[in-house]
């Protein structure tokens, strides 16, 4: 994928990848359940997120750029957020892959819900394009607050 520009809100996010994952010899989706490789000693619940199916995603290398990212399916931007590393926000403890303590109460409840998503939407054969600016006149925080209160991004929500 050529990097290319979009305009969101006035803001030039660039185009990082098109999100895949790692998939079967075949070409389907590989699905994981990491919650059934959690200990879990403490006994806590699944989160609502954490059911999963999940997969792993496959990524180019990121870079590790504080910014804010989009989600876009078609023309449509399904979710805004923003981080203080991007490479992280993506890798083995964020969205890219899911850690099994995550599928529980007092994990990271997102990182389940758009890993969860983006296998839902490339099941679906869509494909999910990773936008992404770093630099932005108002600190992140209000940029990704703004945003969504704007364009109400469904995976948002």
């Amino acid at each position: 994928m050529t990097s290319e520009l979009r305009e969101i809100q006035s803001l030039g996010f660039e185009s990082v990848c098109v999100i895949d994952v790692e998939r079967t010899s075949s070409g389907d989706p590989v699905e994981y359940l990491p919650q059934d490789r959690y200990a879990n000693r403490s006994g806590h619940a699944l989160n609502p997120n954490g059911v999963g199916p999940f997969c792993k995603m496959e990524l180019p290398a990121l870079n590790r750029s504080p910014g804010v990212y989009a989600i876009v399916i078609g023309e449509s931007v399904v979710y805004i957020g923003e981080c203080q590393n991007f490479a992280e926000r993506y890798g083995p403890r964020g969205y890219g892959v899911i850690h099994p303590r995550n599928c529980f109460v007092g994990g990271q409840s997102t990182n389940c819900k758009i890993n969860a998503r983006v296998l839902t939407a490339i099941k679906a054969e869509l494909s999910p394009i990773l936008y992404f600016v770093a630099e932005t006149e108002a600190p992140r925080k209000v940029v990704e607050r703004d945003l969504i209160a704007l364009l109400l991004p469904k995976w948002n929500g």
